[in-house]
């Protein structure tokens, strides 16, 4: 008796379960995107190229800023709540966190939006140097698995 009470609510906790994560809406998948250039006018000195990344029309703005020298190139990637760093150099393409002179966002915000343990599988996504297009094209298919998912919904 006991065991057919437990299985009862068992059941009635995994419906409940699966339909808390339908109505919050954290099933949702971020495959489709759009990747729009900003114009030179509206650029800052010290970035390159910018382009605005959205994966839903009614979405907060995430602003992509390419920054190049010598030997990498930085793609900062920044919404209102978190920035993070996709590399690209001779030893391949990856994440990392934005260095210091990129940032504008304190590190304590960027800390709680920002999964630590998908940064790091993220290291290198690519051993070879990208173009501008693959790599813009791995930073919208990556980003959503760097984001925490309780802070899933800044994407959307």
């Amino acid at each position: 008796m006991k065991n057919r009470i437990f299985t009862g609510i068992s059941i009635v906790l995994l419906c409940l379960a699966t339909f808390a994560v339908q109505a919050t809406g954290a099933d949702k998948t971020f495959n489709d995107y759009q990747i729009v250039p900003v114009s030179n006018q509206e650029l800052s000195g010290d970035v390159d190229k910018a382009w605005v990344l959205s994966y839903d029309e009614t979405e907060s703005p995430i602003v992509i800023s390419l920054h190049q020298n010598k030997r990498s190139k930085h793609y900062v990637v920044r919404a209102e709540h978190f920035e993070v760093a996709y590399v690209c150099c001779k030893k391949g393409f990856g994440a990392k966190r934005v260095r210091a002179e990129y940032s504008k966002l304190p590190e304590v915000m960027t800390n709680q939006v920002i999964n630590e343990s998908e940064l790091a599988r993220q290291k290198i996504l690519s051993p070879n140097e990208l173009s501008e297009e693959d790599a813009l094209n791995l930073i919208a298919a990556y980003l959503p698995n760097l984001v925490n998912p309780s802070y899933k919904h800044l994407l959307n």
